[in-house]
């Protein structure tokens, strides 16, 4: 495949880390960055979700973002959102780092022109790859563990070719999987018994490999007592209050077949059709394939706990090229003699130009509405400010309040319509509403992403039903 390709992916890798700005879900936010900001002394443990108080996150990648802050202390006043792109950068380019292995790992067994371009350029892989997340992190060590673990795999029954160098690297890679997300030992344990059902070789490798993950968990534990100030195992405590305390389950729970109707809609129909059904055939089909276990036990884990979200699911993202590709081989006859080459080649345009139009969406638009406001107030209001009105606390969960893009001189103070005592000054209310906002009188409109020239010219009032922020400077 022409360098250039690899060239236009790694652009739009960076675009997406510039643009794809803030987070995809909450716990990205929480559970890395305002853990990160309570050690660098921003925030307080007061001000961080119940997690960090039940000991049960992994302290990696909070030391991570810590270490990062700090190194750019080294140059002078930081900028968080700086920082927040430099780890999005870094996520962007270890996706891409880990799609290249799986090209060179699987291209000779994917004789197919469109195949390596559906590897660089589908959309999801944009989207989460450049989120600096324990589901993005945790897949893209886990892919790269079985990649590089040594395997020489002859099975008529298996679709991974063989290769890997370094047992003892595919181990260490195992153990970070697991550290930056706990689920990923269903996947590494998958391809554990898919080992210890078919292969049963190379002994000294399997030996080798759990060398190298638990020597990366004994040399990263102490960094549980840097984040917490005691001597803890937060995988134990993230199983007992999720699992044995029920508390996952608080959040909602969906039945076994919940993950296909989920990747089906927010996969984007028929993009998420395709997902559903390679992955479900390519299970079927490679039934002594390591990535067939590896991905099998991980679904179908998650598929008996009845708390699901999408996101558990974008570990697999980098690999969805590969099953689907896996999938074509073994249903390309039938296909052809079924359906026809011209229908088929329509539906690839299809999906082709559908794919198109959301790369380009994810490529430019932030990730999070909170972020565009948060960047507003931190350039705009440099020394002290009181922010306030029923959405001063812009990123927010179950009680918990986000202060890593803030000034150390904003103070929140969140109200309903009434507001209190304002000071410092300037005094900053904030509401994000889709209806008419409601500003106390006097107040002067100083910020608002709502684009009036946009919302008033598209037809069947399209973006009439979004909320926008409105920031209003109070007398």
């Amino acid at each position: 495949m022409s360098k250039k390709y690899w060239a236009l992916a790694a652009l739009l890798f960076f675009l997406a880390a510039t643009f794809s700005v803030g987070h995809h879900q909450g716990d990205e936010h929480f559970q890395i960055l305002e853990f990160a900001a309570y050690k660098l002394g921003i925030a307080s443990a007061d001000d961080l979700t119940w997690e960090f108080h039940e000991r049960m996150r992994p302290a990696l990648q909070p030391a991570m973002a810590y270490g990062i802050y700090r190194l750019f202390e080294v140059f002078g006043p930081v900028d968080p959102f700086g920082v927040s792109f430099v780890l999005r950068l870094l996520s962007g380019l270890l996706t891409l780092l880990v799609t290249t292995l799986l090209y060179f790992r699987y291209h000779k067994v994917n004789p197919y022109a469109w195949w390596p371009f559906l590897l660089l350029f589908h959309w999801c892989l944009y989207y989460n790859g450049v989120r600096f997340s324990s589901e993005n992190w945790g897949g893209l060590a886990a892919i790269t563990g079985l990649l590089l673990f040594p395997l020489g795999v002859s099975d008529r029954n298996a679709y991974t070719p063989s290769g890997g160098r370094s047992a003892i690297l595919a181990g260490v890679c195992f153990g970070l999987a697991f550290l930056f997300r706990y689920q990923m030992a269903l996947f590494v344990g998958g391809f554990y018994l898919w080992w210890l059902l078919f292969y049963r070789r190379q002994w000294s490798a399997v030996w080798m490999s759990m060398t190298g993950g638990w020597l990366i968990l004994l040399l990263c534990y102490p960094l549980t007592y840097w984040l917490y100030g005691e001597w803890t195992l937060p995988a134990w405590n993230y199983f007992a209050a999720n699992l044995v305390a029920g508390k996952a389950a608080a959040y909602g729970t969906l039945p076994w077949w919940g993950y296909i109707e989920l990747v089906f809609l927010r996969g984007i129909p028929p993009l998420g059709l395709l997902y559903v059904l390679a992955t479900g055939y390519y299970l079927y089909k490679y039934g002594r394939d390591p990535l067939s276990w590896a991905v099998g036990v991980f679904l179908i884990v998650h598929s008996v706990i009845g708390r699901k979200d999408i996101r558990f699911l974008y570990p697999l993202i980098p690999l969805l090229p590969v099953l689907m590709a896996g999938a074509w081989q073994g249903t390309r006859s039938w296909l052809l003699q079924t359906i026809g080459k011209r229908p088929l080649r329509g539906f690839g345009w299809l999906c082709l130009v559908l794919n198109a139009l959301l790369l380009a969406a994810v490529v430019v638009r932030p990730a999070a509405s909170e972020m565009p406001p948060l960047r507003f107030l931190y350039v705009a209001y440099p020394g002290p400010a009181t922010l306030t009105g029923p959405d001063a606390r812009i990123i927010k969960a179950e009680g918990a309040t986000g202060y890593f893009y803030h000034r150390p001189g904003h103070r929140i103070v969140p109200v309903g319509d009434s507001v209190s005592t304002c000071a410092p000054s300037p005094c900053l209310y904030l509401i994000r509403t889709r209806d008419e906002p409601r500003p106390p009188a006097g107040s002067q409109l100083v910020y608002s992403d709502r684009p009036d020239w946009l919302v008033s010219h598209l037809p069947f009032g399209l973006l009439s039903r979004e909320k926008w922020w409105y920031i209003y400077s109070l007398p």
